[in-house]
C-alpha cells in the first residue's frame, strides 16, 4: 500500500529537504479511435498486438512504443503508429525547446491521431526559477510544441541535479521530487487535467529509485533502464514495484553496454532477442527503443506482433486518475 504524500515527506524531513530544494532552486467505456486510418480489424493478425495495462493506471499500451530522442522524422513516427505502436516517449531535453525539437516533430506525426496515442514526456527537475529552463517554461513549451492540451504521463528525467557546483546525492535528488514547488506544480497541472499520470525515469541506481517511486504515493509509472545484462537486483526491484501497482516501461533494452564509456547505443548482438527477453517479463508493460529507420521499426514490430494473440482495442485516452 502506498503511503500518503505528507507521510512520505516526513520520512525525508530529517534530510534537510528545505535546504536541498533551496540549493536546487526550488521552494517550499467506449472504444477509442484506432491508431491509424487503417482499422485494426483490417490489419493482418500478426500486426495487431495485444495491449497491456500500465500498472494501476488506465493506460493500455502496445508492448513496444517509440523512443523519440534520436529522430526528427515525423514520417517515421507516423509509420510506427501505423504498425500498431501506440505510445511515444520524449523529453523537453531532446531539443531544449529550440525550433525543430522532438515535440514539434511528434506534433506533426500525430496530427489527426492524438486521441489514440499516449504521450509521455520527461522534464528536467534541476533548473532554478530564474532559468529559462525552469519547470513551468519547460511544460508550457512542451504543450505548445505538441499542439496538445495535456500529456498522458509526466516524467521526471532521472533527477541528477547539480546545485552551486555540487552534484546532489541520491537522497537529495529524491527529496526534490518528493515535495516542494516542483511537485506542487506537477500536482496542480494534474488537477487541471494537463497531466494524467506521473512517474520517474531512471538510468542508474534503479533499485533505490524504484523503491522511492513505490513508497512515494505520488507516482504510478517508472521508466527503467533494463536489458539482459541488468543485475538481478534491478529485476527484483522491478517485480516489487510492479506488485505495488507501479507501471514499468523499459528503456535501453537493446543497449546492454550503454553505461560503458566505449559502448554505443543499440549495441546488442541480436536486437530481436534482446527486446524479446525484456518483453517476456510479466512485470514489464512495454519497451521504448529508439528508432531512426524503418528497418528498426519493422524489427521491433515483429517482436511485438509475435508476443500474444491480437486485440483490437486502442489506447484508452480518458478515464479516472488518482
Amino acid at each position: 500500500m502506498k503511503i500518503a504524500r505528507r507521510e512520505f515527506g516526513k520520512k525525508l524531513s530529517g534530510l534537510g529537504v528545505a535546504a536541498m530544494l533551496a540549493a536546487a532552486g526550488g521552494g517550499s467505456p467506449g472504444e477509442e479511435n484506432a491508431i491509424s486510418e487503417t482499422r485494426p480489424a483490417a490489419r493482418p493478425a500478426g500486426e495487431r498486438p495485444k495491449l497491456r495495462r500500465l500498472g494501476g493506471t488506465d493506460l493500455m499500451l502496445s508492448p513496444v512504443g517509440f523512443g523519440a530522442q534520436r529522430t526528427r522524422d515525423e514520417g517515421l513516427i507516423r509509420y510506427a503508429l501505423d504498425q500498431g505502436m501506440n505510445h511515444i516517449e520524449t523529453s523537453w531535453g531532446y531539443g531544449f525547446g529550440l525550433p525543430g525539437n522532438s515535440c514539434q516533430c511528434i506534433a506533426k506525426a500525430i496530427a489527426g491521431k492524438r486521441d489514440s496515442v499516449c504521450l509521455a514526456v520527461a522534464f528536467e527537475a534541476g533548473a532554478p526559477p530564474e532559468s529559462k529552463a525552469w519547470l513551468p517554461h519547460q511544460f508550457e513549451q512542451t504543450l505548445r510544441d505538441l499542439g496538445a492540451d495535456h500529456i498522458d504521463v509526466f516524467l521526471w528525467h532521472h533527477p541528477q541535479i547539480e546545485a552551486n557546483g555540487r552534484k546532489m546525492t541520491l537522497r537529495e535528488n529524491q527529496a526534490v521530487v518528493a515535495s516542494g514547488e516542483r511537485v506542487d506544480l506537477m500536482l496542480k497541472w494534474k488537477a487541471e487535467g494537463k497531466i494524467r499520470w506521473c512517474g520517474v525515469t531512471m538510468h542508474n541506481e534503479q533499485e533505490e529509485w524504484l523503491r522511492f517511486v513505490g513508497e512515494s504515493g505520488l507516482y504510478d509509472v517508472a521508466v527503467v533502464a533494463f536489458n539482459y545484462k541488468s543485475p538481478k537486483t534491478v529485476a527484483d526491484a522491478m517485480q516489487e514495484a510492479s506488485r505495488k501497482g507501479i507501471g514499468l516501461i523499459a528503456m535501453k533494452t537493446q543497449s546492454p553496454n550503454y553505461l560503458d564509456s566505449q559502448a554505443t547505443i543499440g549495441d546488442a548482438p541480436d536486437h530481436r532477442e534482446a527486446l524479446n527477453w525484456v518483453l517476456s517479463k510479466d512485470y514489464v508493460t512495454a519497451a521504448i527503443p529508439g528508432m531512426t529507420t524503418r528497418d528498426q521499426v519493422d524489427l521491433n514490430r515483429g517482436v511485438m506482433s509475435a508476443l500474444e494473440a491480437p486485440q483490437s482495442r486502442a489506447f484508452a485516452s480518458s478515464g479516472p486518475t488518482r
